[in-house]
Formats: structure tokens, sequence, C-alpha cells
């Protein structure tokens, strides 16, 4: 029995591969017809090659580039199987890289939702904030009058070398005191959040991964840069501390958060300072705040 023969749009129906992807398929000896007609040169494919497009399709949905196709056409079943091993591989590296990048987009509408459910501006506020993971660095005699200058220098250098939505900004740590000028205060560390396990392997011997724990927080906000008004807000958050005879359990937590990024608008800056204290057994009346 003669074997039936398909021509090139009826190949491109039946598998659903357009025609254009077929030629090409023949001009690189991937997918050739079984016969060209000399005198029209149409093309024309054999019922029983049919099923070699199967591979074809399937390692394209895979992503595999052709020129290797064209070396997998001819492997045998044991080295097959470690082709689709290595494959398994890249794919489920593909799926870490993407949820990753949710992770990043998921923190980061986090961390737009906070700032949209802060008090107002100036008031201390209780919070139970959730672990952050940071990688932090000596601030060597930094200290809150030089914030906007030079230094997070080394954080934004380390930083720009990874990907991601940094809306949290940088930040500093600094020990709790009863504080009596701006003078004294003096950074002990500068950090900056953790968005991908990207950074922690880029880790220079100068920085560490460190974490700022979970737990009840006394919180301000302001967006003045102004060493009165910081040092204003600083008071507010340790008078609202001593009034209310809570003890203190960290050093204070401040981030610089930048509220916009257009070139065409003046810079604006959010800072927040946070301290974390003992939690009370009268925890149902802290007020919440989703990081």
């Amino acid at each position: 029995m003669k074997e039936k023969l398909y021509t090139i749009g009826e190949v491109s129906k039946l598998v659903n591969i357009s025609i254009k992807a077929l030629r090409y398929y023949d001009r690189i000896d991937l997918f050739k017809p079984a016969y060209v007609d000399p005198d029209t040169n149409y093309r024309y494919y054999k019922d029983s090659q049919i099923y070699l497009l199967d591979i074809i399709k399937s390692l394209k949905y895979i992503g595999t580039p052709l020129e290797e196709m064209k070396k997998v056409q001819g492997l045998k079943r044991d080295d097959f199987f470690s082709f689709l091993t290595e494959q398994e591989k890249n794919v489920r590296k593909k799926i870490d890289f993407l949820l990753e990048i949710e992770q990043i987009i998921a923190n980061a509408k986090k961390g737009l939702q906070r700032q949209k459910e802060y008090p107002a501006l100036g008031e201390v506020f209780l919070s139970y904030e959730e672990e952050i993971q940071i990688i932090q660095t000596k601030a060597e005699g930094i200290d809150p009058k030089n914030i906007l200058n030079a230094s997070y220098s080394k954080l934004k250098k380390f930083a720009a070398s990874t990907e991601g939505f940094r809306n949290n900004g940088y930040g500093a740590i600094f020990s709790y005191q009863p504080y009596k000028h701006i003078d004294e205060v003096t950074y002990r560390y500068l950090f900056t959040p953790v968005l991908t396990n990207k950074q922690i392997s880029l880790l220079t011997q100068d920085t560490e991964v460190t974490k700022i724990p979970q737990g009840k927080y006394v919180c301000i906000t302001f967006n003045s840069v102004l060493p009165e008004d910081y040092f204003l807000n600083l008071q507010k958050l340790i008078n609202y501390v001593e009034d209310h005879q809570l003890t203190v359990i960290s050093d204070i937590y401040e981030s610089l958060i930048h509220i916009n990024y257009s070139p065409n608008q003046q810079e604006e800056y959010l800072i927040e300072m946070r301290i974390r204290v003992a939690e009370s057994t009268n925890k149902g009346k802290l007020k919440e705040q989703n990081t």
C-alpha cells in the first residue's frame, strides 16, 4: 500500500506548526520533507515521519534552542534521560527566579500599604512588626546630620549590584539612650533590607546579614530631615517610652524611605524610628501595623 503524502499546508494544519516554521526546519536540516517536486518545488511529507514533529514541539515548549534540538534528535535513551534531567534543573531555576520576583513584588506592595496606614506624622504609635532580614555594615562615626550625604554610599553601591524594589530604603541603628542633644546621636550600623538571596551571596567582609526581630514596637514617622525636626521626633519617641514605663529591648531602628522617584519632583523622604519593647499580657490593645 502506497504511503500517503501530505502537503506542507496539510502538515501545518495537522500539527499546528506554521508553514514558515516548517520551511525553516527544512533549511536547517531539522525536519525535512520526504519528497520535493523538482518542477514545482512543493514539499511533501510522509505519514510515518509526522511523529518526528512531536519531539520538536516538545523541545520547543521547554525552551530548547533549535540548534540543540538537532543534537537531541540523535540521542539514545540514556543520553536523552540525562538531557531531560538537565532541562528539569533549568526549569527549576526559572521557577525559583520567578518566585523570588513574586516575593519582591509582594514585599514592595506590603511596604507601600504600610505607608498608607501610618498614623499622622509626628504621632507615636504602637505596632506589632514582622521580622525583617537586613544587611548591615558599621557606620563609622556617621550621625543624623549627614543623613542625606555620603552616609549610605557603601550600601547604595552594594545594593546597586542587585535587582528589586527598594521602597523600604536604607536605615541606621543607634542605641537607645535619654538623648539631650542631637550631637549625642551616633549611628552604630547602616542597613538595607534583604531583597534576594543574590544579595547575600555578594556580601563583602565588612557587611553581614542579621535581623530586625518581630515583636512589639513603639514607632514614629516624620518627613523632615532638618536636625531640629529630627531630634524633636526622637524625643517624642523617648518620652513616650518613659511616660508609659515600657521596657526597651532593642536599639533604635531608623529607616529613610523615598516618597517619590520622579526627576521632575522635589525630593521627599519619610523617616521612621522604631524601638522594640517588652510585650505586655494585654496584647489585644496593640495596634496592628502590617509591614
